[in-house]
């Protein structure tokens, strides 16, 4: 059986940062969009958190994909 390299390591920490800042950036989100305050700036702030979290997949992808040699 074949250890883990220190990259690969580094990367497997990288990605699941990657991943508790998806999960923050999803519940801030969620929080303004289930907000019983009717005000605008809740809705600007839960309207991008879709396009934002699909970046953030998409950078974790990258970052993953670059470990595996």
């Amino acid at each position: 059986m074949q250890g883990k390299t220190k990259s690969e390591h580094k990367m497997e920490v990288v990605v699941v940062v990657i991943a508790l800042v998806a999960f923050v950036v999803g519940l801030v989100g969620h929080l303004a969009g289930a907000s019983i305050a009717n005000s605008d700036a809740f809705g600007y702030i839960a309207a991008p958190i879709p396009l934002i979290t699909g970046l953030i997949a998409f950078i974790a992808y990258k970052v993953a994909a670059s470990a595996e040699h």
